[in-house]
């Protein structure tokens, strides 16, 4: 299975009153990952990705979140280990593309996957905001990191 690899390391912070990392910093996570595959370009493995869904200008495209779904899988706890986030698409439309992911305890030696979690990503012209079809490199691109959807719900 073709998988992006982003280290995301944890902040005190992140925790609750329950002494495990809220529910809010997942989606802060997935985020990060999403930045650092599609802009920076600095994932572990070098995707091709970055360039393709946005620009510097404001008439580029940008990638605008349409919907996520987070399904959580056991609890986080805090530690010094950074958590790995695991990404690949999941499916590909005119406009959009479903971003897929295992978020990855790394603190035991055993890894545990701690969430599964779906974006549904949109890219809009910069300027009007409407949805804009993919160009056919950013397809391409894309589509060397397709996989299997996951199919959230217990």
């Amino acid at each position: 299975m073709p998988k992006a690899h982003v280290d995301i390391e944890l902040r005190w912070g992140d925790q609750d009153a329950y002494g495990h990392i809220n529910n809010v910093a997942f989606a802060r996570y997935l985020e990060e990952a999403r930045v650092r595959l599609f802009w920076m370009g600095t994932a572990r493995e070098d995707t091709g990705l970055d360039g393709h869904f946005r620009g510097s200008k404001p008439e580029d495209p940008k990638m605008l979140v349409a919907a996520q779904q987070i399904e959580f899988v056991r609890v986080l706890e805090y530690s010094a280990s950074p958590i790995t986030v695991a990404m690949w698409i999941g499916k590909l439309g005119g406009s959009s593309l479903e971003v897929h992911y295992e978020i990855i305890d790394n603190s035991e030696a055993q890894q545990q996957i701690v969430a599964r979690a779906i974006t549904t990503v949109v890219i809009v012209d910069g300027l009007t905001m409407r949805p804009t079809r993919l160009t056919g490199q950013g397809r391409a691109a894309a589509e060397r990191w397709r996989d299997e959807p996951l199919k959230l719900g217990r």
